[in-house]
């Protein structure tokens, strides 16, 4: 009995074990292709585009790994990142490599994995070789695992960024920047492997100006690959959209400074800011997402701030009274040290004055909300809705002023609009030549070359005051100083043309922080001056061209009127031997005696000929006038 009751249940148990596979069969069911789904599991897979072959290139060997791991993937992949640390430790690069690809295998489609690893060979690793060929194999051998990750990740837009990020940091930021740049331009297995993945390092957007791919302009070409992937619908995961958007851009502007580092100081490197330039106003007017329900463009803080005023004009025109009122209220409320100077001109206020009064006038704003509130019927509607759009473009000013600030937008594009000038490319080749002289103890060249250089830089410093907070101020204020050693003079000329920056850049090399926020408006004010008189200067300079052009076209028609007439008048001459033979005015019979007459003259005198050829002509052209007068 015992045996029969043991038996049923041993069968019971076989059959839902059986059962259960049905189901489980009609889920994990996977696709046959040609329009067969296959399973629900598949379907779900194909919708939300996380199946292999959506993710990325399909690898057989990581998937025989993730069998064979029986479940305990988390388990195998644990025990090999901790040996890959080991065998770091140890120095078997070898085995730390195999590693590395087995926990690739394992996790395929976890973007860390290949970032963690990429740095760690390129970062770490690296440091452990004396050689720096060596230690840019090995930097090689971490772009290189990117590439790998990002082939099998091809919707995973963070990856493709780091990739882009790692050409231009790690090779254009490291000690050994010199050795990497010059090594991965001429690293020709390298660049077959990128265009293998459809990176154009052949094509002028990725060459320097010696015409090899460039470490930060190819960085460039892999980040836009994943800006590309965003904008077609993938979203941005671990990352700012700002961060994300401002690295592109900004791999032009290392490029330009790092040419020019390395002496390329002529029209190349201008062509290079002026690109740098493009692509930074081309992300000023990019749509950012933000973390409120709007997205916001960088550069256009000023038309936002002109549409509040325009706003809030118009409010206060259907409410003239009350907002005069509010606004007189505030005033009232004035601290004494404010009320004495808000309303003086300009002219009159300190930098720190000039520096509060936006944060004033923008207080002295009633309250719209409130007063549309308050409002007459008549108006009310409309002043509501005015109070409305005012509340959130001011919102979205905020949200832009701060996204600003994080990145230093308005640094950067006056440092590209201020380097692409020729005079600043100059300025920089002078010091450049100053200091190879001076390292050649060629001192009374270096001390010219010098003070060349600071007359330039004092008239760039002028009109935009915000590059004396730049890095290329502590090179200049260094170069100064042996300047100052080349002179044998510890105090610096009275006439000197940096003497402001001098004294701003203070004892230690560093700006005063208290200047920071006066240098930062003034600037703005400066590189709008500037950039008009560059415009008017451009006009002016076509003008001339077009006077130019004017004149030659003038000139020419009167050429070719001379020419014309010359044609004329020798027609008649041409003819007279015809004439000769038909009756002829008596103008003409005296035309033909005195030319016969200067034909049997002397022919040695030559000014009794020009005398009577002269007077032939006189005759010729009397007969004429008598005509036109009868």
């Amino acid at each position: 009995m015992n045996r029969t009751k043991s038996l049923w249940r041993k069968l019971t148990y076989l059959a839902i074990l059986l059962a259960m596979l049905i189901p489980l069969f009609l889920l994990g069911q996977p696709s046959g292709g040609k329009g067969d789904p296959g399973g629900q599991l598949s379907v779900m897979r194909h919708e939300y585009n996380i199946a292999e072959s959506d993710l990325g290139e399909i690898s057989p060997a990581s998937e025989t790994m993730k069998l064979a791991s029986l479940g305990m993937r988390g388990v195998a992949a644990t025990l090999l990142w901790n040996k890959a640390h080991t065998y770091k430790v140890m120095h078997e690069w070898d085995r730390l490599k195999a590693t590395l690809n087995n926990i690739a295998l394992l996790q395929p489609h976890f973007d860390k994995v290949w970032e963690h690893q990429a740095h760690n060979l390129a970062y770490n690793v690296s440091t452990e070789f004396d050689d720096y060929r060596q230690r840019y194999e090995m930097v090689r051998e971490g772009t290189e695992f990117l590439t790998r990750g990002v082939r099998q990740n091809t919707n995973a837009p963070r990856l493709v960024w780091y990739t882009g990020w790692f050409y231009g940091q790690k090779l254009g930021m490291a000690d050994e920047k010199v050795q990497f740049r010059r090594l991965f331009s001429d690293d020709e297995m390298l660049h077959d492997a990128l265009l293998a993945e459809e990176i154009a390092v052949d094509s002028p957007e990725a060459r320097g100006p010696l015409g090899k791919p460039d470490n930060w302009l190819v960085g460039r070409l892999w980040l836009n690959h994943g800006y590309e992937i965003v904008d077609s619908g993938v979203k941005i995961r671990r990352q700012t959209p700002l961060n994300f958007y401002e690295t592109g851009p900004k791999w032009r502007i290392k490029h330009a400074e790092s040419i020019e580092s390395e002496g390329i100081l002529d029209e190349r490197a201008q062509n290079a800011w002026q690109m740098a330039d493009d692509d930074w106003l081309a992300f000023g007017t990019r749509s950012i997402p933000t973390t409120s329900p709007f997205t916001i463009k960088l550069d256009q803080l000023e038309d936002l701030e002109a549409q509040r005023d325009e706003k809030i004009e118009e409010f206060r025109q259907l409410n003239e009274k009350a907002f005069a009122a509010a606004r007189q209220a505030r005033i009232d409320t004035l601290p004494a040290e404010i009320a004495e100077y808000w309303q003086k001109p300009e002219s009159e206020m300190t930098p720190e004055q000039r520096q509060l009064m936006p944060s004033i006038l923008k207080g002295l704003i009633p309250d719209l909300t409130a007063l549309a509130k308050t409002s007459d019927e008549s108006v009310r509607l409309e002043s509501v809705n005015i109070a409305g759009q005012v509340r959130d473009l001011n919102a979205r000013i905020q949200k832009t002023i701060g996204y600003r600030t994080q990145i230093n937008y308005s640094y950067w594009k006056t440092l590209a609009q201020a380097e692409q000038e020729e005079r600043t490319v100059t300025a920089r080749r002078l010091i450049y030549e100053a200091e190879r002289a001076n390292n050649n103890a060629e001192l009374d060249k270096a001390i010219e070359l010098y003070e060349q250089a600071f007359v330039v830089w004092a008239e760039i410093f002028d009109d935009y005051p915000l590059l004396t907070i730049d890095d290329t101020a502590e090179d200049l204020f260094n170069s100064v100083r042996r300047y100052m050693v080349a002179i044998d003079s510890q105090e610096i000329p009275e006439d000197f043309p940096l003497a402001t920056f001098v004294s701003l850049m203070g004892e230690f090399g560093q700006v005063d922080a208290r200047m920071y926020e006066t240098i930062r408006q003034e600037s703005k004010i400066a590189a709008e001056k500037r950039r008009m008189e560059l415009e008017e200067e451009e006009k002016k300079r076509q003008d001339e061209a077009d006077k130019i052009d004017a004149a030659a076209e003038d000139s020419a028609a009167e050429d070719s009127a001379a020419e014309d007439s010359a044609a004329e008048d020798s027609a008649p001459e041409k003819s007279e031997p015809e004439s000769a033979e038909q009756p002829s005015t008596p103008g003409q019979d005296a035309s033909v005696g005195l030319e016969q007459s200067g034909s049997d003259g002397d022919a040695n005198s030559g000014d009794a000929g020009s005398a009577g050829d002269q007077a032939a002509a006189d005759d010729v052209t009397k007969p004429a006038e008598i005509a036109e007068e009868e």
